[in-house]
C-alpha cells in the first residue's frame, strides 16, 4: 500500500487559512516551522510570551465560534516577517511582524471586520521564540497532523456530500486506497524520507469542521456524521517528530 503526500500546510495564525508548501524541513521534537505561530487571544486572556503555556482554543478567535475567519487569507514570509491579510483579492493589511509594536494593527483589523467592540478587541500573541518555543495547537503536545484523503473521501461518499478536506486543517494530507488505515498507525512509527514520526493519537473533531472553508457557512455537522457512520468523532492522526528532516510533496509515508 502506497501513502503519497498530496499537500503540506502550515497555518501562520490560529483559526485562519493555511499556506500550501512544496516542502518543509522540520526539526526533531518540533512542529512545522511557523505553524500556529500566532493567535488572536480574547481580550481577557493573559498570555506570557516569555513563558508560553498551552491554552484551550476557547481562549482565542477560532472557527468553532468565529466562522467569518475563513473569509480571510493570510500570507506570512518566514524571512522578512511580512504578513499580508486579504479578503478575496483585496489586500486589507500589510505589516511587518518582526516589530511587536505592529501587532495591534492586526488586532484592530479583525476587531473591525468581525464587529468586535473596542473594549473586547483581541490581542495578537506569539511565543518569544516563535514556534521554537510554542505553537497554538489544539493539543498540548508539539505535534503535526496527518489527514488521509481516502478517509475524507469515504466519509463524503457515506453522507452523499462532497467534503473539502481543508475543513480538517491538517499539516500533511496523503492519499492511499485504504480509508481509516491511519488509525492502525497509532503508537507506531512512520517514515517520510529521513523524517521519522511516532503517531500517538487520533484527532477528535469539533464544531470547527462544520464551517465551509469557502463560504464560512455552517453547512454540515461533521462530528455528528462521524458518530452516526463510524461510532467515533475522529479524522486524522497526531504524530511527534522523532527524527527531523525534509518532507516533500509527493513523498511516501511508510509505516515502520
Amino acid at each position: 500500500m502506497l501513502n503519497i503526500i498530496n499537500n503540506i500546510f502550515r497555518y501562520p495564525i490560529k483559526g485562519l487559512n493555511g499556506e500550501s508548501l512544496d516542502s518543509i524541513t522540520i526539526n526533531t521534537g518540533d512542529v512545522i516551522p511557523g505553524d500556529r505561530e500566532y493567535a488572536l487571544a480574547r481580550w481577557n486572556v493573559g498570555f506570557d510570551p516569555n513563558r508560553p503555556q498551552y491554552m484551550k482554543k476557547t481562549n482565542f478567535l477560532a472557527l468553532i465560534s468565529d466562522a467569518e475567519l475563513v473569509k480571510f487569507r493570510v500570507e506570512l514570509n518566514p524571512t522578512s516577517r511580512i504578513l499580508r491579510i486579504k479578503k478575496g483579492n483585496k489586500l486589507l493589511l500589510e505589516v511587518n511582524l518582526s516589530n511587536p509594536e505592529n501587532y495591534d494593527e492586526v488586532s484592530e483589523l479583525f476587531a473591525q471586520k468581525l464587529g468586535i467592540p473596542p473594549a473586547n478587541k483581541p490581542v495578537l500573541v506569539t511565543g518569544k521564540e516563535g514556534t521554537k518555543s510554542h505553537s497554538f495547537s489544539d493539543v498540548p503536545d508539539r505535534a503535526i497532523s496527518l489527514i488521509s484523503l481516502s478517509s475524507s473521501q469515504e466519509l463524503s461518499e457515506r453522507i452523499g456530500v462532497k467534503i473539502d478536506p481543508i475543513r480538517f486543517r491538517g499539516n500533511i494530507y496523503f492519499e492511499n486506497n485504504m480509508p481509516w488505515e491511519e488509525f492502525n498507525w497509532i503508537h507506531r512509527y512512520v517514515r517520510i524520507g529521513e523524517t521519522l514520526l511516532r503517531v500517538f493519537s487520533a484527532i477528535k473533531r469539533c464544531g470547527a469542521t462544520n464551517v465551509n472553508p469557502t463560504t464560512g457557512i455552517r453547512d454540515l455537522n461533521i462530528p455528528k456524521e462521524l458518530v452516526a457512520n463510524y461510532g467515533h468523532m475522529n479524522m486524522g492522526v497526531y504524530a511527534k517528530v522523532i527524527k527531523g528532516g525534509q518532507i516533500n510533496h509527493g513523498a511516501r509515508v511508510e509505516l515502520i
